[in-house]
């Protein structure tokens, strides 16, 4: 059973004129899979993460998550629901300052009521598999963006979700802390059979998902699957984006 079954989503936004930010979109993401979410600027794809973490509403259309539909619960189920179910990586990071680097990875099982014992457990089995065991009494101010990232990843982990979504993971990050966030993104994906959707318009970065689907005008567009060679798939993801005609800014020139 797919881990994220999205059935016709549309999604308008109504105004003095309506924008029809999706259209009918389809696609399914098996358990363990890595899959990029591509397209222009203005083509969904940031809408299209909003509607499948909850934080917005689809027109219509419907998002099956872990087998549940979260649309269909009440305000409060949801909110349990997202906690439990999902873990999120944003471009900004959106760790809280006021907190310890290990006080941020453990916030999910903090509101879950986790027991300290399991917490401590899952602290350092992460904070091993990320190495940033040493960065835990640190604050958010004391480490750089790349340990930032890390920090965030370990608490999109903790709590083992269904699916984690990662908007721009790389976004704020130069090139260099960029494929190393990549590539322990592959990682976990590989090694912990984690379920990623990732949203993103860098070429190099969704050099490493397993799939890519390509959409534009709120529509589904193409779909690309990576082969043996990350590189011929990096030059293939290049040409379909020249393809769709996307700005320059939205391509990136970094070249394998």
């Amino acid at each position: 059973m797919p881990i994220v079954d999205v059935h016709n989503l549309s999604k308008i936004y109504e105004g003095k004129v309506s924008t029809h930010a999706l259209n009918h979109i389809r696609f399914a993401v098996e358990p363990g899979e890595f899959v990029g979410i591509m397209g222009p600027s203005g083509s969904g794809k940031t809408t299209l993460l909003n509607l499948i973490a909850g934080s917005d509403e689809p027109t219509s259309g419907e998002i099956v998550i872990a087998g549940r539909d979260p649309n269909t619960l009440s305000r409060n189920d949801k909110a349990l629901f997202r906690r439990k179910e999902l873990g999120f990586v944003f471009q900004h990071f959106n760790l809280l300052d006021t907190l310890t680097v290990e006080e941020n990875i453990v916030l999910p099982l903090t509101l879950a009521g986790a027991p300290v014992a399991e917490m401590e457990r899952r602290l350092h089995e992460v904070a091993a598999r990320l190495e940033i065991t040493p960065l835990l009494p640190k604050r958010t101010y004391e480490i750089s963006g790349g340990q930032m990232q890390r920090v965030a990843i370990a608490r999109a982990l903790i709590h083992r979700p269904a699916l984690i979504l990662a908007d721009e993971p790389t976004g704020n990050l130069d090139s260099r802390a960029a494929d190393e966030i990549m590539q322990l993104l592959a990682g976990v994906n590989a090694e912990e059979r984690a379920t990623i959707l990732m949203v993103t318009h860098d070429a190099n970065s969704a050099s490493f998902c397993n799939r890519v689907i390509f959409i534009k005008d709120g529509r589904f567009y193409n779909e690309m699957y990576r082969g043996a060679s990350r590189a011929a798939f990096f030059q293939n993801i290049i040409d379909m984006l020249s393809l769709m005609g996307g700005a320059g800014h939205d391509v990136s020139a970094v070249r394998l």
